[in-house]
């Protein structure tokens, strides 16, 4: 216990993980291969996002145009690789209308195409350029396109995704991609915020926000791992109460705790030296070692004002801990990490909860020798 509780102390800064990502039930190798195909066909990375919430969708995509603007030169500069906008599919009405008013008017144009191709060592008819006059003016009084004109389209779904409407109020996502020399060398830190938190205040659009989904989910993830601490700790100290009461004897509940608390120690103890880092199901499984082992605790423990243990006694309760331990140590060989923690865990836990129960039980008293030699 000593030795174990000297590890804890010296992997103590890193013995917890402080990721969501390792509660995934997919392998890191799978992990991998799809980060490095996400990489390849350019897919945004949804770690980071910047919302934008607005009162109608209207101001959500003029919104998403003024960050866009903004971030386009951390692209140039690299910063980021790119990025995704609903306005790119949907442009704002004050856009439609600006580019449609940046379009001449039929004479103005044909005038200019007239200029354009005269003098030139190619004769060319102007007549021949009728069909683009008459497209550049059916675009410069075409209707706005709205969001039911894309009802039905590849372009629809995209929009549905990045720009959504809930209890009257309307966000819109900009999922951003980071650079590939960004995911290659800075796997735990990402992105620099600062440029693009910088990128977004310039925009000056109300209620627009930069999110690291990563960051924010580990920070909540690690919050409830403190909470889940605090509870088991207090549902130990339930347990220690409990067994004061039944068992009448600061002593025999002392006898009684401490194979579970060493058993715990040495497995934590374990995956530090390991290099395995505690999660949840870690703690759950530390749990499950608990409720095992305090059966052969207690057991152990009444020996000192009951029958002596008899072989058979000692046998059955050997081959129900060989079962425990079987049973737990299958779900080590699995390739599902969430199965293979709680094996790891509650399988070698269970065996040296047994162990330590019997180091630690008290010797059979006097009384209980004088009882044995006693006639019937």
């Amino acid at each position: 216990m000593v030795a174990a509780s000297a590890t804890l102390v010296l992997h103590r800064d890193g013995l917890w993980s402080r990721e969501l990502a390792a509660l995934s039930p997919v392998p890191a190798q799978a992990q991998a291969l799809d980060a490095r195909l996400r990489a390849d066909v350019g897919a945004p990375d949804v770690r980071y996002l910047v919302v934008i919430s607005a009162s109608t969708e209207q101001a959500a995509l003029e919104g998403a145009e003024k960050v866009a603007a903004q971030l386009q030169p951390l692209i140039d500069r690299g910063v980021l690789a790119g990025f995704e906008s609903p306005a790119r599919y949907l442009p704002s009405d004050a856009a439609q209308r600006a580019r449609q008013a940046s379009l001449p008017d039929a004479h103005a144009l044909a005038a200019r195409m007239r200029d354009a191709v005269a003098n030139q060592p190619i004769a060319v008819k102007p007549d021949l350029f009728a069909p683009f006059l008459a497209d550049v003016d059916a675009a410069r009084h075409a209707p706005l396109l709205t969001r039911a004109d894309l009802r039905g389209t590849s372009l629809a779904l995209a929009v549905d995704a990045l720009l959504t409407e809930r209890d009257g109020r309307w966000s819109a996502m900009l999922p951003l991609r980071a650079p590939d020399a960004a995911r290659a060398t800075l796997p735990a830190s990402g992105l620099d915020a600062t440029p693009i938190r910088a990128a977004v205040a310039r925009a000056g659009v109300p209620d627009a926000l930069f999110v690291d989904m990563k960051a924010e989910a580990d920070r909540l993830y690690v919050s409830y791992v403190h909470e889940d601490i605090r509870l088991s700790l207090a549902g130990f100290a339930a347990i220690a109460m409990l067994l004061l009461i039944a068992l009448r004897s600061p002593r025999r509940v002392v006898r009684a705790l401490a194979p579970l608390v060493a058993a715990v120690l040495v497995v934590t103890a374990g995956f530090a030296l390991a290099g395995v880092q505690l999660t949840i199901l870690h703690l759950v499984g530390m749990l499950l070692i608990v409720a095992v082992g305090s059966n052969y605790a207690l057991f152990f423990c009444k020996r000192d004002d009951a029958q002596p243990v008899t072989p058979n006694t000692l046998v059955s309760l050997l081959i129900a801990n060989l079962a425990t331990v079987a049973g737990f140590g299958l779900l080590a060989l699995s390739r599902v990490p969430l199965l293979e923690t709680f094996g790891l865990t509650v399988g070698p836990g269970a065996m040296l909860a047994l162990a330590f129960a019997a180091i630690l039980a008290p010797r059979a008293t006097a009384a209980g020798d004088r009882q044995r030699r006693s006639p019937a």
